[in-house]
């Protein structure tokens, strides 16, 4: 569902390091803890900026021979790196950074696990300074030396050269680190690596830049300090027309390192077209270049910053403003650390192919947003311009703004729910209300905020007074509190069902529950039961009627997950899993024939509309068409007023003030109401 589809690649793309597959908790400190993928901006560097150390075979040599090595080394010559080159010399598929307080057990026994699973891609797994290296003896080495080898994986341990390892058994595993390159090698090694050989070449010939190089490696030669060093020249380089750095300011933003590089990126993006490109890049990260460009100039233009206006001086002089074709994309993304990518968006129609634009490192998106919303005073400014993306006629950029209020209420929670969710609850618009619900996930995740979100959602369910409010909760019940209490959603969401007559609140529950059986489509039995149920309740029916076609239309599975050779990209849902799960026919099939034959007109009008879609779909999709049929069959089987209702919908299929006629679909529901009459 498209819907689904958006929000995942929201979360993924804003709010942090989503891991795809099995791979995703180990145990930490004796909790549950997320992996964390090393990012591809540290990936390609290490790759491409390494300065091998004398010896280096040899370290690559003794790498190979084990899956699990403990690479050893005085503190500052770039253990981390050098870890990090080996993983990627054996051609890992991925590269987990733990943390340093893993249990290594619990890794041997999840590595197990994963090797009964069958083989997967290689993994790399690097542990820098493992926190409890009295527990690291000869049987815990063991275990995770053969775990490894049966997973396929590899597993690098750095420690000091003071570390002081308690087992004898584990020199077999001990690698040591050559002296690392000189200093001034590496920052050389990096300047090529940004600049190319021939630029940077000439930046070093520059006044006063060797003397900045030896001051700065004096005070700190560390492997780090150096390429910390080659990044700021560089950066510098990059920022000027000339080309020549300015040195004073090298030498001022080299005082604050580690941390303080984001802050150091961010604050260097001193043209204010490119800050708002990033801040539109990180609130729509790895959507299409297309709609971060048109966000980019939105908050641009918010800003109050005029692109072609120009004032002429007293003296005639006109002064030099920003053109369109001033910066290419290139170089725009190359200042942003960020980089093009194919995407594949999902839409109703199938997968869409597209150039997308994201951050190189996962982790910039939610950063920079907070950092625009903390470090200036343009808080109003920002609400109104991601007010203006929910309204965007994109359901990807709408669902990406929703994430970015999150990102911004988990460090201002009171001040967006009286400036912005609060109102937007009670907003005529589903957009808005539907965004709450996606700031709100966001929040769900802190656990000093859950709390609160339980509350609202509650609090807004039991608004009689208020159907909007209560319109929201179904929303935030199953987009922020779904996902891991699925069935008290659904609950929630089925006594909300009794609000008289709401269109707003029957499509919001339709919506919601759409989104829950997308996340796990095993719930469909207990959706259906709740909905069928419900129906012997008079003042839930209208409702109840209303979010199960809603259900029919949006919730859809991708063809390609099937077995079937079918031909559209996505089919119905419910349609398939009641086909194939008798469990689920009963309750499907009446819900259908109570929705075909209410009194109520717009029950009626709006399950012709579903059986028009579906019919659509079957004309040119011949497994469908035989799932549809056999639809069909099970609510015309002894109920004749239904199957007249079916037939006059297939007579108009194909009538003669049809525009693109169902032929084939209607000749195939034909004869199998025909074939029924006949057995009667």
């Amino acid at each position: 569902m498209l819907r689904h589809d958006t929000v995942r690649h929201a979360f993924a793309s804003i709010d942090g390091d989503l891991v795809a597959g099995d791979k995703n908790v180990f145990l930490v400190g004796g909790g549950r803890a997320p992996l964390r993928l090393v990012s591809p901006l540290v990936l390609e560097q290490v790759r491409k900026a390494f300065a091998e150390p004398a010896g280096w075979p040899e370290v690559r040599a003794a790498f190979g021979r084990r899956p699990l090595a403990i690479l050893r080394g005085p503190a500052g010559s770039g253990k981390t790196t050098a870890a990090l080159r080996l993983l990627l010399g054996c051609s890992v598929d991925r590269t987990y950074h733990l943390d340093r307080t893993t249990d290594l057990g619990a890794l041997a026994a999840r590595l197990e696990a994963d090797a009964e699973e069958g083989p997967g891609e290689p993994v790399g797994y690097l542990v820098d300074q493992p926190e409890d290296r009295a527990t690291l003896d000869g049987p815990l080495v063991r275990a995770l030396d053969g775990a490894l080898h049966r997973a396929g994986a590899r597993l690098v341990l750095t420690v000091d050269q003071e570390s002081g390892l308690v087992d004898p058994e584990l020199l077999g595993h001990v690698i040591d680190l050559p002296d690392p390159p000189e200093p001034a090698a590496i920052v050389r090694r990096h300047l090529d690596w940004r600049l190319g050989e021939a630029v940077a070449t000439l930046l070093l010939s520059r006044r006063g830049v060797a003397e900045l190089i030896n001051e700065q490696l004096a005070a700190d030669g560390a492997c780090r300090a150096a390429a910390e060093l080659a990044a700021a020249l560089a950066d510098a380089a990059e920022a000027t027309a000339s080309g020549a750095p300015d040195l004073d300011l090298v030498r001022e933003k080299l005082a604050r390192r580690g941390e303080e590089d984001f802050e150091i990126w961010v604050e260097n993006l001193d043209d204010p077209f490119l800050r708002c490109y990033a801040v539109a890049l990180a609130v729509l990260n790895g959507l299409p270049q297309e709609d971060v460009a048109a966000a980019a100039r939105g908050l641009y233009r918010r800003l109050g910053v005029e692109d072609y206006a120009v004032l002429a001086t007293a003296d005639g002089h006109l002064p030099r403003v920003r053109e369109p074709y001033q910066v290419p994309r290139r170089r725009r993304l190359a200042r942003l650390r960020a980089q093009a990518v194919p995407v594949r968006l999902y839409s109703p129609h199938g997968r869409v192919p597209a150039e997308g634009l994201r951050f190189k490192d996962p982790g910039y998106p939610r950063r920079l947003i907070q950092h625009a919303w903390t470090e200036f005073p343009l808080h109003s400014v920002l609400l109104d311009w991601l007010d203006e993306l929910v309204e965007n006629p994109s359901e990807h950029v709408r669902t990406h703004a929703g994430v970015a209020l999150g990102v911004l209420a988990d460090r201002s929670f009171q001040y967006l729910l009286d400036h912005k969710l609060f109102g937007w609850a009670g907003a005529p618009e589903a957009v808005r209300r539907t965004a709450v619900a996606h700031a709100l996930k966001v929040c769900v995740q802190n656990p000093e905020l859950r709390g609160r979100v339980r509350n609202l959602a509650a609090g807004w369910l039991a608004e009689a007074s208020n159907p909007l409010r209560q319109a929201t909760a179904a929303r935030v019940y199953a987009v922020s509190l779904g996902g891991g209490e699925p069935l008290v959603a659904i609950d929630a969401l089925a006594r909300l069902c009794v609000v008289d007559e709401d269109l707003d609140i029957a499509f919001a529950v339709g919506d919601s529950l759409s989104d829950i059986l997308t996340e796990d489509g095993r719930l469909a039995a207990v959706v259906l039961g709740r909905l069928h149920t419900a129906l012997a309740d008079h003042r839930a029916r209208y409702a109840v009627l209303l979010a199960f076609m809603s259900v029919n239309e949006q919730f859809v599975v991708e063809t390609e997950t099937l077995a079937e050779a079918a031909v559209m990209p996505n089919w119905p849902g419910l349609l398939v899993q009641a086909d194939r799960e008798p469990a689920l026919r009963a309750p499907f099939v009446a819900l259908w024939r109570a929705a075909l034959n209410e009194a109520h007109p717009v029950h009626r009008a709006v399950a012709e509309v579903v059986l028009q879609l579906w019919a659509r779909l079957t004309e040119v999709d011949p497994p469908l068409r035989e799932v549809f049929v056999r639809l069909v069959g099970a609510l015309a089987d002894g109920d004749r007023r239904t199957a007249t209702i079916l037939r006059r919908q297939a007579v108009d299929w194909s009538g003669p003030h049809s525009i693109t006629p169902f032929n084939r679909t209607t000749a195939a529901v034909t004869a199998e109401l025909d074939r029924q009459e006949s057995a009667r």
